[in-house]
Formats: structure tokens, C-alpha cells, sequence
């Protein structure tokens, strides 16, 4: 089958407004344009979200919510993946417990789709025709409040050096920042993913500084100085040595008070530094979280100080919420191997270089000071390390190879396995199980790379897989349905940008809708999926939009007398395409589907 090469999706629904979203990342634009119901309280009584569709084609293979795949990547002594093993050279086990490894197939970077092995040979089959390989998500998650000047510089040049030579044709990027003054939604363009990255800067903000500009201490040394307060220890006499040198004019006792209140203003700026960087993660897994296929999330730091409980505890939810997404998360090192700046980064203001005639400090404060430049540099590291090795991603530091550091972690392999096992699980609980893939026959100098564990899917995550297996028939399907009261009206005019677009509006009639009351609301849910084929009923693009809608009167009746209307604008190349519109009430299962053939010109 084929895939456009530019086809881009755009969507404004009419009659809602849209509950906020983070940082306006959808792939599909939502843009809140009625004023009525905003006025009777719609802000609060309907809610839009919006992702990419991306259907399960026929042939494609298919693992069942009971199914856990595990893909594992096997690497020789020179860091080459490893190829032609067979299912029998593995063992799995879970939760310490051996599996029978029941589906098995083969993945490689020049035909992405797996093929599965049979476990018995009898006779030749005819060949199966290849299905259009499923999007690999690869977000790029640039940490620029925590990146110097040229640490960025260093790592936007190795991103495009990525993109222009690594990139595969069924790969979808996007930019993510820590600042959230650059972002990009999902794309297949490789020119806007490089003006993308052309757009980073440095937003880095230093704790060194603190409340003031003296003394100078790193997030390492103001916690050696807050976990021995009112005590002599090296952190906190270096610092007050360079208070004095600063303010000759303070007492000594007065010093050790202004290196404490340094040393507290200096790790909650840390705090919150980190606190934000780990919450746009967040919001990027979160936002990943609904794509299907391969997901994996690269991101490229200096590191950021993670050693308060409070920032544990954001880490900790990280990684749960990128496993429970089989979201990988690739961490690069930004800082290289750079030297440290002695006395402070000059771009903070003058270096401050402690005299060893200071009091307190002997002929060892260059030494001392070194030392704690490095303890610095190993304790921003931590977080980036944790978050790749708790989801079997890959920490790339201690280089000056960024070009090949980031090839290693974002390119896809040039073969990879997928193990198949059904766990001897008992309870939807939502559980945590530990996995480990070994190699049989203890073939030596091999390593593998593998998800480290899963969670066991909830009644929840059942129902939402049946939903998608419903939606995703009802797609595919030519059939014409009549459940819900629906309209299709399809125009083509000419962008901002002079592309030819296509604007979709889709009408439904919520009278007679079984809305059912829930703390004297009315409730009931709209899902819209506007799909683009081509002439041959090949998939192109799609989108879905759910409307949840949880009204008061005021905006019920408004509703019931306007009707919800989706308005679409599809970019596509000039051609002759197919339109199917597929609406789904959901309170009531109800299904309506609309056919229509479009010439975009």
C-alpha cells in the first residue's frame, strides 16, 4: 500500500470549547471559535481531545490485550545488533518465572513490519502481501532550561546531522522543549523538522547565583552545606571563605548565616528547575501516549539535580507513566566532556576564585573546588541515567561523539526481536511485573536491550482496546451506517500558505441522544473520525476528535437546538481521494459512517 508523502491535518470544532491542552502539541490544531456556548458555560460542560488515527491495516499483525510483546535488540562485543537468531536462543521470565515464548518474529530497520515464525514448517505458503509499515513516534525532548548556550549548539547540530541522515521514511517527529518556546507536532517533513531544530536556544537558568551574587555554590554543594548546618565540613567552610573574600566587612557569624541562606535558595531553585523539566517529560509521555506503534521518547540534557524526595517522586511517576505507555526514553548528555569552569561559569558573572590565604582554607580549595565541580556533573547525570534504565532505553555520556551518540539511541536498529508471551496473570490490578531476557547457550560478548518490565492492563485498558478494535473496523469498512443523525459537507479552498485545503464539516443531531444524568448532568460522548484514502482505498491520514459532554440545562438546550458541528481543514496534494466520516454516540454504541469522493485541485 501507499502513504502520502504531505498530508497534513487541521481541525476547529464548532459548538465546543476545548478543555486546555499542553502546549497546544496535537497533532490536530484545536482552535475554540464559538463564543455562545462559551458564554452559557460550555468551558466547563464539553471537553475536546484530539490525536492522530492510525488504523490497524488487514494483514497487519495483530497481538491480543493478553499478549505482551517485548522487544529486544542483541548486540555483538563492537556494538553491532546481531542477527539471525531464532526464537529458541532466548529465554523470558517474568517475575522470575520462566515463559513459553509463543509468538516470535523478526524486525528490521529496511522492512520494518515483523514476520512471524512459524512453529511448524509443512508446506510452502504463497507469500503475504506486505501491509505499509505503522509509524515509529520518536519525540525529541530538548531540555534548553537546563542546556548552556553550546551544549545546545552541539546537540542541534547533531539532531540534524539525525534527521538528514538517519530518518526513516515511516519515522514521525517531534519537538519537545523544556522551556516550551519550541515545539513541532508529529511530522513526516523532514524541512520543518530541521526548522524546528534551527529554532533552539539556550534558556539555561543557573542555580549557582542564588539570592546572591556571593557566594557561588552548585546544587551538590549547597545540600552538603544544608545536611550539615551549624557544623565545619569542607562545603560550608569553602563557602564562607569566599563569603569574606566577597564581604570583608561580616563577621564570621554572619557569614556562615548568608552561605546557609544561600545554601536553602540555591537547592529550591534546583528543586524547581527539575520539578519543571521532569513535568513537560510528563506532558510529552502523556501526549505520546495515544499514538500506536513504536514510541520513544530522545532527550537530549545537561542534567538537572534530582536528589529531593519531591523530584524522586516526579522521576518515580515518570517512569511509570512512560511504562505504562511503552514510551522508551533515550537520554543524551548534553555537556560532553567539557571542563568545568573553576570559581563559577563566567556567563554568571565573574569567576570567584577563593584565595588560599582566605581563613579557614588551606592550599587544597583548587583540588576542593574541582572535586565538587565533578560530584556536580555525576549528580545531574543521575536522573538521565535513571529514566533510560528503567525503560530499557540507552544513556549516552562521558562523549564528544553527539553525532554518534545520537545515531546509537534514536536510529532504528538494523534488526531487532519481538518476543510474545501470554502471563499467568490473575488479577486486573494494574501490577507491576519485573521481565528479564536472557540469551541461551550463554553465547558470550552479547548484549541485549529490552523493556525492563509491564504493568498488567486493567478492566479499563480492555475496554479501551475493544473501542479501538470497533473504530478501527468501522474505518476500513466501506459499509454505510445510519445510527447517529450525521452530515458531511466538503469544500476545497486555498490556505494562508496557498495549499489547496480540504474543509470537512460534519454535523450531528443530538436530539433523542440517551444522555444519561449523573449528578443532575446530562452525559453522553461524540467521537468524530475523519479518515482520507486514496482512489485505491489505500489509508492516508486521519483524525480522531472525542467530545465529552457532561451539560447543565443551559448548555444542554443550546446544544439540542444548534447541533455539534466538527469543522476539518485537510491539506493534501491535488488529486482524487476518498472521504470517511465515521461518528460514534457512546452512551448508546450507536454508529454512523458517510462516504464521499473529493478532488482536491
Amino acid at each position: 500500500m501507499h502513504r502520502a508523502a504531505h498530508v497534513g491535518v487541521s481541525v476547529t470544532i464548532i459548538e465546543a470549547v476545548h478543555a486546555k491542552r499542553f502546549l497546544s502539541l496535537s497533532l490536530i490544531c484545536l482552535l475554540p471559535v464559538s463564543l455562545a456556548l462559551a458564554q452559557a458555560g460550555a468551558s466547563d460542560d464539553i471537553h475536546i481531545a484530539s490525536q492522530e488515527f492510525t488504523p490497524e491495516q488487514a494483514g497487519t499483525i495483530h497481538v491480543e490485550s493478553t499478549m505482551v510483546p517485548v522487544n529486544v535488540v542483541v548486540r555483538d562485543s563492537h556494538g553491532k545488533p546481531v542477527s539471525g537468531l531464532t526464537k529458541e536462543d532466548f529465554q523470558l521470565f517474568d517475575q522470575g518465572k520462566p515463559q513459553t515464548i509463543s509468538q516470535f518474529s523478526v524486525e528490521t530497520a529496511a522492512s520494518p513490519l515483523p514476520t512471524i515464525a512459524p512453529a511448524v514448517i509443512t508446506s510452502p505458503s504463497p507469500p503475504v502481501p506486505p501491509s505499509p509499515p505503522l509509524p515509529r513516534y520518536v519525540g525529541m525532548y530538548f531540555d534548553d532550561n537546563n542546556m548552556k548556550p553550546e551544549d545546545v549548539t552541539f546537540v542541534r547540530r547533531a539532531a540534524e546531522g539525525f534527521v538528514k541522515k538517519n530518518l526513516q521514511p515511516y519515522d514521525r517527529v517531534a519537538i519537545f522543549t523544556s522551556s516550551t518556546t519550541d515545539t513541532l507536532n508529529f511530522t513526516q517533513d523532514q524541512n520543518a523538522i530541521i526548522a524546528g531544530l534551527e529554532k533552539l536556544v539556550s534558556h539555561y537558568r543557573s542555580v549557582e547565583t542564588g539570592a546572591m551574587p556571593c557566594p557561588k555554590m552548585d546544587a551538590f554543594q549547597a545540600m552538603q552545606i544544608a545536611q550539615f548546618e551549624d557544623t565545619h565540613n569542607d562545603a560550608t567552610d569553602m563557602a564562607v571563605a569566599q563569603t569574606m573574600q566577597c564581604r570583608p566587612d561580616l563577621s564570621l557569624q554572619d557569614a556562615m548565616r548568608l552561605v546557609q541562606t544561600q545554601a536553602a535558595t540555591t537547592l529550591s531553585l534546583a528543586n524547581q528547575y527539575a520539578r519543571m523539566s521532569l513535568g513537560v517529560l510528563g506532558d510529552a509521555i502523556r501526549y505520546m501516549a495515544r499514538m500506536p506503534g513504536k514510541k520513544m521518547i530522545v532527550m537530549c540534557s545537561s542534567g538537572f539535580f534530582a536528589r529531593s524526595e519531591a523530584v524522586q517522586k516526579d522521576q518515580d511517576k515518570m517512569i511509570d507513566a512512560a511504562l505504562h505507555a511503552g514510551i522508551v526514553i533515550n537520554t543524551l548528555d548534553a555537556k560532553s566532556l567539557a571542563a568545568d569552569w573553576l570559581g563559577g561559569d563566567p556567563a554568571d558573572g565573574p569567576p570567584i576564585i577563593v584565595s588560599t590565604a582566605s581563613a579557614g582554607v588551606n592550599g587544597a580549595v583548587f583540588a576542593l573546588a574541582d572535586e565538587f565541580a565533578t560530584q556536580e556533573r555525576d549528580v545531574r547525570n543521575d536522573p538521565l541515567s535513571m529514566l533510560a534504565e528503567a525503560t530499557g532505553g540507552t544513556f549516552i555520556h562521558n562523549s564528544n561523539d553527539l553525532d554518534g551518540g545520537l545515531v546509537v539511541i534514536a536510529a532504528a536498529p538494523d534488526v531487532s526481536y519481538i518476543l510474545g508471551f501470554s502471563p499467568d496473570v490473575t488479577k486486573d490490578d494494574g501490577s507491576y511485573h519485573a521481565l528479564k531476557v536472557r540469551l541461551a547457550n550463554n553465547k558470550s560478548g552479547y548484549t541485549l536491550s529490552a523493556r525492563p518490565g509491564y504493568f498488567v492492563p486493567t478492566k479499563l485498558h480492555a475496554m479501551q482496546v475493544e473501542r479501538f478494535e470497533t473504530l478501527n473496523k468501522e474505518v476500513l469498512s466501506h459499509e454505510v451506517l445510519t445510527g447517529v443523525p450525521a452530515s458531511v459537507n466538503a469544500q476545497v479552498a486555498l490556505a494562508a500558505n496557498g495549499m489547496p485545503t480540504l474543509k470537512v464539516a460534519v454535523h450531528v443531531d443530538v436530539r433523542g441522544f440517551p444522555f444519561k444524568k449523573e449528578d443532575k448532568l446530562r452525559v453522553d460522548r461524540l467521537i468524530y473520525i475523519t479518515a482520507l484514502f486514496d482512489t485505491q482505498g489505500n489509508y492516508l491520514a486521519g483524525v480522531e476528535t472525542v467530545m465529552d459532554m457532561r451539560m447543565h440545562d443551559a448548555t444542554f438546550a443550546e446544544l439540542v437546538k444548534s447541533g455539534a458541528t466538527a469543522q476539518l481543514s485537510l491539506q493534501a496534494p491535488p488529486g482524487n481521494y476518498k472521504l470517511r466520516e465515521v461518528v460514534q454516540e457512546v452512551v448508546g454504541g450507536r454508529f454512523s459512517t458517510i462516504n464521499q469522493d473529493v478532488v482536491i485541485q
